[in-house]
């Protein structure tokens, strides 16, 4: 059990780092691409990114899981379905898969004509349209890799995805390229890392694996609702993006796309964070859901959202309230336009943050439901706002409704936690929360800096701001993060 665990440790840490190291290595592409494209054809790779993160994601979540969850409760018995359930799951990737790259491929010239109000793009959206099928089959392999404990492989393939694809999307920028042939570097990066899966997946066949002839122990149940559940959150992230696309019509309007994609960029920082919270609740509220203890998922689930709000109100007042100097540190001068609707972006994708992390508590205590009907609540408000405030003020129109969505999305989500599981979070945390957030606003606006060493001064002080005020007023204590940390007992 030592070892087990020690195993399970090791894989963690690996696992943890890799995410790391894809999310900086995201980043470090489109801040390069800023500096090496014009701002417009940065707006349009970032559309057109979005738009196939959304099957991509969907894919390569589902069939993970599809795969890895039978797989891991076999693995004490030897896995005798192993190649029976990697069949199952090529078999599920090359029907959803190549579904969706069907649709990219031929649908091209409708899809950029339609949806993006941009037939130019046609060849961009063709150039990806196979990632999809290959996401779909890599994930076979990444869920079998999972399932088997392996974990430094499965973080060994996230690092070279993240190192292909950045080497070779930005080398193609470099070179003078268009946006067809960069988006290509991305379509090479995803069959490399794919042959990578292959060749891992073969060196770590375990020696007891069984051809799985007979009858395959069922798929997760509610794969199907995660599927869609999971294309909603995705499309939650790009909606902002196809909007503004759709109404773009000048050259101007397309570079304030550029200057705006990089501020939804920095958005997503919070959101990207709040992301381990979700992995590290999910398992624990499940198994507490099993042993039926109610009242120890209300106390745990009151914890996670407390310091949940706690880390986003954090985030997001920094960068809400240094968002010109932001911008100024990480993009060429011109892209400083942005930072109004930064301001606005930072706390809309925080909304989203808390609103997708209330979901996939709902979605580990079996109400999966009501999940997907707190993912619709922002996706709805923003795109009614979005058509309503986008063709009047463009992209701070398209700021605004995305704030506007993230704060329904998160009272949403706090009045479901409170009412469904008792999670209901102190009038007196909240005001002190909010004296946080004013506090470093009034900071904020005291000093300017310009040179980028200032900057970084300035953000120091406006986080220390913030947690001076969390500490005198005690609104978060060191106790109760450390609780969150803790493994409950059976």
């Amino acid at each position: 059990m030592a070892t087990d665990a020690s195993e399970l440790s090791k894989g963690g840490l690996s696992l943890g780092f890799a995410k790391l190291f894809f999310l900086i290595a995201g980043y470090a592409v489109s801040i390069a691409l800023t500096r090496l494209v014009p701002p417009g054809t940065f707006g349009d790779y970032t559309v057109v990114s979005q738009i196939i993160a959304i099957p991509n994601m969907v894919l390569i979540q589902t069939l993970l899981f599809a795969v890895s969850r039978p797989m891991s409760a076999e693995f004490d018995a030897g896995l005798p379905s192993y190649d029976g359930l990697r069949r199952r799951g090529f078999r599920l990737a090359a029907g959803l898969g190549g579904l969706v790259a069907v649709v990219f491929i031929l649908g091209a010239d409708l899809l950029a004509e339609y949806a993006l109000k941009d037939p130019a793009l046609a060849g961009a959206l063709r150039m990806v349209g196979i990632i999809p099928l290959i996401y779909a089959a890599y994930a076979v392999n990444v869920g079998t890799l999972n399932a088997i404990r392996k974990f430094q492989f499965q973080a060994g393939l996230d690092i070279f995805m993240a190192m292909t694809k950045t080497t070779l999307i930005v080398g193609a920028a470099a070179m003078g390229f268009g946006l067809a042939e960069i988006l290509g570097g991305f379509t090479f990066a995803s069959l490399l890392a794919f042959a990578l899966s292959i060749l891992f997946v073969a060196r770590c066949r375990p020696r007891t694996a069984g051809g799985g002839a007979g009858p395959l122990p069922a798929m997760a149940e509610f794969t199907g609702l995660l599927l869609v559940f999971t294309a909603g959150v995705n499309l939650l992230q790009a909606l902002d993006l196809v909007l503004l696309k759709q109404f773009t019509t000048t050259a101007a309007q397309k570079d304030a796309l550029g200057f705006y994609s990089s501020a939804n960029l920095v958005a997503r920082v919070p959101y990207s964070m709040m992301n381990a919270v979700s992995l590290v609740m999910f398992p624990l509220i499940a198994s507490l859901q099993a042993q039926s203890d109610r009242a120890q998922i209300e106390r745990y689930v009151t914890a996670t959202a407390k310091v949940s709000l706690f880390l986003l109100c954090f985030m997001s007042s920094v960068g809400a309230g240094a968002a010109p100097e932001v911008q100024r540190l990480l993009f060429p001068a011109a892209y400083g336009e942005a930072a109004g609707e930064l301001r606005l972006l930072v706390w809309g994708m925080s909304g989203y943050s808390l609103t997708v992390t209330a979901a996939w508590i709902f979605n580990s205590s079996r109400r999966s439901q009501l999940a997907l009907l707190l993912i619709a609540v922002p996706l709805v408000v923003v795109s009614a706002a979005g058509f309503v405030l986008v063709p009047q003020s463009f992209t701070s129109g398209a700021a605004t409704a995305v704030a506007i969505g993230g704060a329904a999305g998160a009272i949403v989500s706090l009045v479901a936690l409170a009412r469904s599981l008792g999670a209901a979070l102190s009038p007196v945390f909240l005001v002190k929360l909010l004296a946080a957030v004013a506090l470093v606003e009034v900071v904020s606006r005291t000093w300017a800096p310009t040179s980028k060493p200032l900057i970084l001064v300035k953000l120091a002080l406006l986080a220390a701001a913030f947690l001076a005020a969390i500490v005198v007023t005690r609104a978060v204590t060191p106790a109760e993060l450390r609780e969150l940390r803790k493994k409950r007992a059976p």
